[in-house]
């Protein structure tokens, strides 16, 4: 188990707030094995596909050439024929190049995403110190790791490469008495072959690096419960995320109370400054209750809606500045207060009807 710099165990899964600061300073779970076998397949795989019918057209086009200058080789025609291979040859490459380009930015964006990281690039003049950091390389244990790591891989895929060709070693000799065509295309397919089958044994070894990766990003990023605490302590006692929490439950305390207004029975106000909503539903509560309050637009607000619901707005500006100052909302109204509202409620329908 990963510990930090003080000794304490470092067994809690990394927070969000970690995650994403680790992601802004460039450190994310990638892999170049990954990408290098990806791009080594399919360029193999393009080059198999496309080469064969690429040198078809390329020797038709230098036939085609030559019947045009007489089949006579000058210094002008030399020189003709030079560029007109350059330009072919760049013309029929662009395609695997364009795959290739767009497989690189796939498959790192499937790896890390879209995110461009400022900080990974930034200048580190420390990094100019050759003493210290060959210091800190050598006894660095994730370095010495990776160096392992690469050494074997290149044991691997020397002694798979090898053990590849000498199958074929004698084959080969005897392809030497065969006509050079026939050589040639031998050749040509053991090469295809051997690189198709390295270039799989590099995306297996890739894939397995990136799952290798991607756990020792997540052990990297544990954290102790004190650093937990920490953060989240740091979190909550930062001004703007308070605020911030404070405005969303004020808001989603308003829309409530705003709900609870067309389900009144009543709405007491002073004309321009307080309105106050009360419901009474005999078969649930104890005594009326407020279900909404507010001042000035808060108070437009609720009498917009209560109209917009058939609520009754009744207007008596002391009653509406009792309520409003010594209610809370969701709160039942004080006895002293039960014979001012019995008469108000006793002169609507619906109170009539209980």
């Amino acid at each position: 188990m990963a510990e930090n710099q003080d000794g304490a165990e470092k067994s809690e899964e990394a927070t969000s707030k970690k995650k994403e600061d680790a992601r802004k300073e460039g450190n994310v779970a990638k892999s170049m094995d990954l990408s290098s076998g990806v791009l080594l397949v399919a360029a193999v795989a393009a080059m198999y596909v496309y080469v064969p019918y690429m040198l078809d057209n390329f020797e038709n086009l230098v036939e085609e050439f030559f019947k045009f200058n007489n089949f006579t080789i000058t210094k002008e025609s030399a020189s003709d024929l030079f560029i007109f291979s350059i330009q072919f040859m760049a013309k029929t490459a662009l395609p695997i190049f364009a795959l290739l380009f767009v497989l690189a930015i796939g498959i790192n964006a499937y790896q890390v995403g879209f995110y461009i990281s400022t900080k990974a690039i930034e200048p580190k003049f420390n990094k100019l110190n050759f003493f210290a950091n060959f210091m800190k390389t050598f006894f660095n244990k994730r370095k010495v790791v990776e160096l392992i790591k690469s050494l074997l891989k290149i044991f691997v895929l020397t002694a798979y490469a090898w053990y590849l060709v000498h199958n074929e070693i004698d084959t080969i000799v005897r392809m030497t008495d065969a006509d050079y065509r026939d050589l040639m295309v031998y050749l040509g397919h053991l090469v295809f072959d051997v690189a198709i089958r390295i270039a799989a044994l590099v995306l297996v070894i890739g894939i397995a690096d990136y799952a290798y990766q991607k756990w020792q990003h997540n052990e990297d990023l544990k954290m102790t419960k004190q650093e937990i605490k920490e953060e989240y302590k740091q979190m909550e006692g930062d001004p703007i995320v308070k605020n911030r929490i404070r405005q969303a439950q004020r808001d989603a305390a308003r829309q409530r109370m705003m709900e609870e207004v067309p389900k009144s029975d009543v709405v007491i106000t002073n004309p321009t400054h307080y309105a106050v909503a009360i419901r009474y539903d005999m078969d649930v509560d104890r005594a009326p209750k407020v279900v909404a309050k507010g001042q000035r637009l808060m108070a437009l607000k609720i009498k917009e809606i209560a109209r917009a619901s058939g609520v009754k707005i009744v207007e008596d500006p002391p009653l509406a500045r009792t309520l409003y100052n010594s209610v809370e909302v969701d709160e039942e109204i004080p006895e002293t207060l039960y014979k001012t509202l019995a008469q108000i409620l006793m002169t609507l329908d619906k109170f009539r009807k209980r």
